[in-house]
C-alpha cells in the first residue's frame, strides 16, 4: 500500500462519531452488566469453552429462556426446530468419492400459524441473519412473526453459519491483482496545535476478481434456492440483515420469480467506490474513484433531506459517507493491521478459536453488552454461550467477507449498480437512527428504484437503534415489519 504526498486539508469535524452497539443506560441493565463482568471467572469461561460441543442444546436453552415462542399456548401455532437436507454441494464436495459424500443441511426455526388457514393464500416468510450471526439473535421478533395468521415463517442459519452445515468455503479461481486508488481521511494537528483533517491519496493492491465475488455469493444464494426446492415453497417474502441483506438482494436478482417482497435491514454493499471491479475495463487492473479531488461527505442537515424525508430521523452519520448517487469518495483511515488482516483473509472468528480457553472471555464484553437489555444474568449467559458456540464452529461462510467486500466494507460489485433496474418486487429498506451502516446509500437506492417506476421501494428509520435495529428497538421494529407485511 502506498500513499501519495499530495493532500487536501479541511477543518476536522467535532461531531461525536462513536459507533458502538446500542447500549442501555438504565440502572437495572448497567447493574446486570457490571455483575456479569465481575463474576465471569476463568472457571466459568472454561466451562463455556468446553460446552460448544452441545451447540444444539445451547441454542434451545437460549431461545427457550429469552423468547416466549415455545410457550405460546395456541394450538393453531406450531413451532419447530428443523434441519432440512438440500441438494446443493460446493465444487469441492461434488468431487468427493461416494464413501466421503457430504450432505448439506439448512437449520431453521419454523413457525406455522394455522389461524384462518387457506393453503392458496398462505404467506411464506424467510428471515436470514448477518455476518457471523445465527437465527437466535432474532429472539425478540419470533413472537411477532408467530402471530401473523395463515403464515409460515422460517428463520434460517445460512449455509456455513450457525447450526447449518459448514462445508469448506470455495477457493478463489485465478484471482487477478488489482490496484485500487482511493482517498482516506486522516486527523492530525497543524503547527499551531489545531486539529485538522487531511485527505490523502492512497493505493492498495488486492488479489480478487468478479468471478470470485460471484462464487462467494452463489455459495449462499444457490444453497438457499436448494432449501426452497426441498421445502416446496413457490414464493416468499425474504428478509435479510446486513450481509444477509446483501445476499437477499443477490437472491432476488438471480431468482426473481421466487421473491414476493424484499425487506433489507441495514444491508451492506450498496455504495459504489474505488473498489468497484466493474469499473476496471479494457484489461486495466487499476481502479480509481471518480474524482480524486476531495469532496466533503454529506452534511446530515443539508444533504440528507433531499435524499428522503426520513433521513431527518438520524442521530448519527454512518461509518461511510456517500453522495447523492451513492458514491463513496473518501474512506475513514483504517488501521494498517485491519487492512493486513482483510487482505490476508483472516477471519475474526479464527482469532477467537485460536485463543482457546481465553476466547469466551475475549468476546464476553460484546455479548454481555449486546444482551444487557434482558436484565437477567442467567439469560444473558445463555446467549453468551450460544453466540460463542456459533462464532467458534468450523470456519466456513465467514470467509466470504473479503471475497465480497474490499477494505472499508465497500462492495467489489456494488448493489447500486445491479438492483434498481433489475429488481422485480417491492422492497423495504430499514436502518437504525444510530446505525454505523450507510443509510444515505439506502435512501439513494430507494430513489433510484422509485424513479424507474416498476416497483415501489420504501425507506424507514428505527428510533433508538443501531445496526442490530431488530434487537435494539424490537417494539418499533416489530410494528413496522408487521404493518409492511400486512400491507396489500
Amino acid at each position: 500500500m502506498a500513499a501519495s504526498t499530495q493532500t487536501v486539508k479541511s477543518q476536522a469535524s467535532t461531531e461525536n462519531n462513536k459507533r458502538n452497539i446500542y447500549i442501555s443506560d438504565d440502572e437495572e441493565s448497567q447493574k446486570c452488566l457490571q455483575e456479569l463482568k465481575d463474576n465471569y471467572t476463568f472457571k466459568k469461561a472454561f466451562r463455556t469453552w468446553r460446552n460448544t460441543a452441545l451447540f444444539s442444546d445451547l441454542e434451545f436453552n437460549a431461545l427457550s429462556s429469552v423468547s416466549n415462542v415455545f410457550n405460546l399456548n395456541n394450538p393453531e401455532i406450531e413451532v419447530n426446530i428443523l434441519d432440512t437436507e438440500i441438494d446443493y454441494q460446493t465444487e469441492e464436495q461434488s468431487k468427493l468419492c461416494d464413501k466421503k459424500k457430504e450432505v448439506n443441511k439448512i437449520h431453521e426455526l419454523s413457525i406455522l400459524n394455522k389461524e384462518d388457514y387457506d393453503l392458496e393464500t398462505q404467506k411464506e416468510i424467510v428471515l436470514v441473519h448477518g455476518y457471523g450471526a445465527s437465527l437466535g439473535l432474532f429472539f425478540n421478533n419470533f413472537e411477532t412473526f408467530a402471530n401473523l395468521k395463515n403464515t409460515s415463517f422460517h428463520a434460517l442459519d445460512l449455509l456455513g453459519f450457525g447450526l447449518s452445515s459448514r462445508p469448506n468455503f470455495p477457493k478463489r479461481k485465478n484471482p487477478e491483482k488489482y490496484i485500487f486508488n482511493h482517498t482516506v481521511k486522516k486527523n492530525s494537528k497543524d503547527k499551531d496545535g489545531n486539529e485538522i483533517e487531511e485527505i490523502v491519496n492512497q493505493e492498495i493492491s488486492v488479489k480478487t476478481s468478479l468471478e470470485d465475488v460471484e462464487i462467494a455469493e452463489n455459495f449462499f444464494i444457490d444453497s438457499l434456492e436448494a432449501w426452497r426446492r426441498a421445502k416446496k415453497i413457490e414464493r416468499f417474502t425474504l428478509i435479510g440483515h446486513s450481509l444477509g441483506g446483501y445476499l437477499s438482494c443477490c437472491y432476488a436478482l438471480k431468482y426473481p420469480e421466487r421473491v414476493e417482497k424484499l425487506v433489507l435491514l441495514s444491508p451492506v454493499g450498496l455504495e459504489t467506490s474505488a473498489f468497484d471491479l466493474t469499473e476496471c475495463k479494457n484489461g486495466s487492473n487499476t481502479a480509481t474513484s471518480k474524482d480524486t479531488t476531495f469532496v466533503p461527505g454529506p452534511n446530515i442537515e443539508e444533504e440528507f433531506e433531499p435524499l428522503h424525508e426520513n433521513m431527518k430521523k438520524l442521530k448519527r452519520n454512518g461509518f461511510l459517507a456517500s453522495d447523492q448517487n451513492g458514491h463513496v469518495q473518501t474512506l475513514p483511515n483504517l488501521p494498517t493491521v485491519f487492512k493486513f488482516i482483510w487482505r490476508q483473509e483472516i477471519s475474526p472468528f479464527t482469532i477467537i478459536r485460536k485463543a482457546g480457553m481465553l476466547g469466551p472471555s475475549m468476546m464476553s464484553g460484546w455479548t454481555f453488552s449486546r444482551f444487557m437489555d434482558l436484565k437477567d444474568t442467567e439469560k444473558i449467559m445463555k446467549m453468551h454461550e450460544y453466540c460463542y458456540a456459533s462464532f467458534t464452529g468450523k470456519g466456513s461462510g465467514e470467509h466470504c467477507l473479503p471475497r465480497i467486500l474490499g477494505p472499508g466494507v465497500l462492495a467489489y460489485h456494488p448493489l447500486l449498480k445491479r438492483v434498481p433496474q433489475n429488481l422485480k418486487c417491492d422492497s423495504l429498506w430499514v436502518y437504525g437512527d444510530s446505525d454505523w451502516m450507510n443509510s444515505s446509500a439506502g435512501a439513494t437506492m430507494c430513489n433510484k428504484i422509485n424513479s424507474i417506476g416498476k416497483h415501489k421501494a420504501d425507506f424507514e428509520i428505527i428510533s433508538s437503534a443501531g445496526h442490530h435495529l431488530y434487537l435494539d428497538n424490537a417494539k418499533e421494529f416489530n410494528k413496522m415489519i408487521t404493518d409492511y407485511l400486512l400491507k396489500k
